[in-house]
Order: structure tokens, then sequence, then C-alpha cells
């Protein structure tokens, strides 16, 4: 298995360039699957499906975000006065007057959100605003309340072994399932991802910054030396192969790899560097993506800029799989809903704006002659975390780990404007779903899994979830069709 990134900074050395770039040019797959997995790669169907997978690490409070209660409905019924029978006490009442915070939950359409999802005092699009987008999935079993374990759980689908993640990242499943041909079929900004059993070129390019991605695109001087190895290996590239290699090129192996060569040349020689500048920008465009973002000039690291860069490798066709960590600071058992909230809501506020930003932007005309006329139209985004924050609050003012969550999906193939599965209303423990009569049930049913939103993410776009070996099926009320 090949651990694509880390949560952990990086020091971005010459080696670690020279590693992306190899990703970049898919050098080396050969060696690694061989020519029965290139043979499957290549009866795969290709796809212009975008996908975005959206971190928000720490574990995130749900009833500050997409799986309230409200204490006025249901006779109070939650009420935190009435927290000994419910094991629940969301003290909203504690958010009123809270840097631009309100106490109520809010409600578009079929959705309901906590009170942690919108802020009067600020700039960015509201995430309600494409409620019709949007569907919330609940009660999911995360089977754990270890950080590392459910983060890999959710990236790969495969409940990992102790912390080691198994599996294959769902990012670069899709970009393998499609066939992309795109720059960079996957990229990772902050994320975790592997590889296991796809070709080498689909694996994520992991960048720890704007600034790293930028390093690898532009490749500075002094990052361009070559040994004696590098140089001959360069020399014998541009020879002709001989007869003997053109017989066993029957497969195509040599002719794949040359096409590599040529393809990173070409990605190297194409000045896409230029498509992610907007954070010290002086043109036109790098100004209007600070300011649908609500970013200062100079600010790379934000939320915000993390979401701006994913629209970006989206909207000017650079990456067809971006990974991006978009929240942080969440992983406080001491933060009362003032505290969480604050720290909750940037990644809340940068994951609208990058909708809204997909929303309005028009898809190139091969795109929307297939079928949209928005970016939106043409990507399917996720929001997720690795579990949820307890329903009570602990001895110091905080809560703990959780392991009933949701998560959020959005855009293209995702049938909007409804909520999936619950978690219980004692406890908020995961609660049961019956996928053949598509509803929540009280008797009966199973568990949602993160399995089931893998599986559900592949088919919104027409991949098949077994390729990935995930063997629970598609969340199917969300999948049109």
């Amino acid at each position: 298995m090949r651990k694509d990134e880390t949560r952990k900074p990086m020091h971005f050395t010459r080696r670690d360039l020279l590693r992306s770039v190899m990703t970049l040019t898919a050098a080396g797959f050969a060696s690694r699957l061989g020519f029965p997995a290139l043979a499957q790669a290549a009866a795969q169907v290709s796809s212009t499906r975008r996908f975005v997978f959206c971190y928000f690490p720490g574990g995130w409070d749900q009833l500050l975000f997409l799986d309230p209660r409200d204490p006025t409905a249901n006779g109070k019924k939650f009420d935190d006065e009435n927290r000994a029978n419910t094991l629940t006490e969301t003290r909203y009442a504690s958010l009123d007057g809270h840097n631009g915070f309100s106490s109520k939950v809010i409600t578009a359409g079929n959705l309901t959100f906590g009170p942690a999802v919108e802020k009067a005092t600020s700039p960015l699009p509201k995430l309600t605003k494409h409620y019709q987008r949007l569907a919330i999935v609940r009660g999911i079993n995360m089977g754990t309340l270890g950080h590392e374990v459910g983060y890999r759980y959710f990236l790969t689908a495969k409940f990992p072994a102790g912390n080691t993640a198994r599996g294959t990242s769902l990012a670069t499943e899709a970009a393998a399932q499609m066939q992309s041909t795109l720059p960079l079929p996957a990229v990772s900004l902050r994320v975790e991802s592997y590889n296991e059993r796809r070709p080498g070129q689909y694996s994520a390019m992991r960048v720890d910054s704007i600034d790293d991605l930028l390093m690898v695109l532009e490749r500075g001087k002094d990052l361009l030396e070559r040994d004696a190895v590098e140089e001959a290996l360069s020399d014998y590239a541009k020879q002709g192969a001989p007869c003997a290699v053109n017989v066993y090129d029957r497969r195509g192996l040599l002719t794949r790899m040359r096409g590599a060569d040529g393809a990173a040349r070409a990605t190297l020689g194409s000045k896409l560097a230029n498509k992610f500048r907007f954070p010290t920008g002086k043109d036109d465009l790098s100004a209007a993506v600070r300011q649908q973002y609500g970013l200062n000039r100079g600010e790379a690291a934000s939320p915000a800029a993390r979401a701006a860069f994913a629209a970006q490798a989206i909207k000017e066709q650079v990456a067809q799989c971006v990974s991006v960590a978009i929240g942080g600071g969440t992983d406080t058992h001491f933060a009362g809903n003032t505290g969480h909230a604050d720290a909750l809501y940037p990644g809340i506020g940068a994951f609208a704006a990058l909708i809204d930003d997909l929303a309005k932007s028009p898809a190139p005309p091969e795109l929307q002659r297939l079928g949209g006329d928005s970016w939106l139209d043409h990507t399917t985004l996720i929001a997720f975390s690795e579990f949820a924050r307890t329903p009570m609050f602990n001895t110091y003012g905080g809560r703990d780990h959780h392991l009933t969550s949701s998560c959020l999906l959005a855009g293209a193939g995702i049938v909007g404007n409804q909520v999936v599965g619950a978690s219980g209303d004692v406890g908020m423990g995961p609660g049961r779903y019956d996928f053949k009569a598509r509803r929540t049930t009280s008797q009966g049913g199973e568990n949602i899994k993160p399995e089931h939103v893998a599986a559900t993410l592949l088919a919104s776009a027409g991949l098949d979830p077994a390729g990935a070996l995930i063997r629970e099926e598609p969340l199917r009320v969300l999948v049109p069709g």
C-alpha cells in the first residue's frame, strides 16, 4: 500500500517534488501493477464527473451543524431540562448574541441545520441558499472513537487494521474508474490518500500547501538539477526503441510510458501554476477569487483559501478529484458551544462559498452539451469528519468523541433537499435504515456506514462500487433513476 498524504506538516524537498512529478506522469506504474491491472483499467468507462472531498478534522459537533435538536419543538422534548430522559443537551441559548450566531435551528426546505451553520455577520454565501442541491446523511455508525481510524475509514470505505488504512482512497478509486485524463487525476491538500490496487497515475498528488503545488508546477531551477542516472534515463527516453522492444509492446505498456512522458512535458509547460496564484495575484481573476471566499490578500492557509484551491482545480480543469482539509480546530474537549461554533464555522462558510462558486460558474461548452450549465452540475461534493461529539457536555463544559456522525452531499448526481437516516432520540445513537424500503426504521434494518456513503458517491457518477470492493449498496434515494 502506498500512503500518499499525512496530516503532519511536510518538509517539501526536491525528492518530494520529483515524486509529485512522477505522479503527474504515471512513471513506474507498470512495475507497481503489471499487465493485468492495465487491462482491467483499460476496460473501464471514462466519465466527465468531478469530485471534491472536504474533510473537517477533529470530529464535529452534530447538534451545531447537521443533526440538531430543536428545544422548542415536539412539546419541548429536547429542552435541556429534559436531558435526563433524552441524554441530550443543546445549550443553544449560549450562542445568542455570540459572534453573529443565533440560538435558533435553521430550516431550508426539508433540511434542518444547527445554529453554527450561519452567522449574521459573515459576508460569505449561506449554505442554505443551495438547499435544493444538498442532502444530509445522518446516523452514520463510525464504529470507532479514534481519530485516525475514523478518518481513514471514511477515506477508503474500509475499516482500518489497527490505525493502518486498508484499501484505496475513494478519490483515487473514482479517478481510476473514470480513467481521468486531466493533468492531475487526483490532488490532495492536507488530506491522506492511499492507492492499493489502481494504476500509479491515479495516485493523488499530495501537497501540504498551495505554495507546494506551485513549486511542483513551476519546478524551480534548484530542483531541476539531474544526477548522472537521471541524465542517462533522459537520454535513453529520447532514443527510438529497437524492434525487439516494439514486439513486447503489444499490450501498449511502452506506448503508455512514452505518452506519460509527453503528458508530463505538456503539463509542466502549460503554466497551470498561474491558476493558483489567487492569494497574492494582482490580476482581476485573483481579486474575484478572494472576494468570493472573503480572503485577505496573502491569505493562503485558511479553510476559505483551501476551498478556493479546490474550486480553481475544478473550474480550470486541472484536477478531476480534489481532496482538501477544509475545517480545523474542532478537536477540543473543553470548548462549549461558543468555542466549537467559532472553530466549526470557518469550514462551513468555506464549503458554502465553494458550492456557490461552482453553482454560478459556467461549465465549458463540451460539458454543457452533456447536460448542466454550471460546474456544480458536473461536480459532486462531500463534507465529512471522522466522528461527532457527544450529545451531553462533560464536566469541563465541552463534548467528547461520539461514534454517530453525519455527512453532507451536494451537487451532481445527488437528489437534494432530503435527509436520509437518523440518530436516536435518546443519546443520539446510530439509527437503523431499511435499504429496501428506503426509510429509517425502528425494527430491522441496519446501520448506515461509510461504505454506504462511498457506494452512493460512486453510483452518483455511474461508477461501480463493486469495482472498489465495496459490498454495501448505495443509498438509492439519493441517486437519480
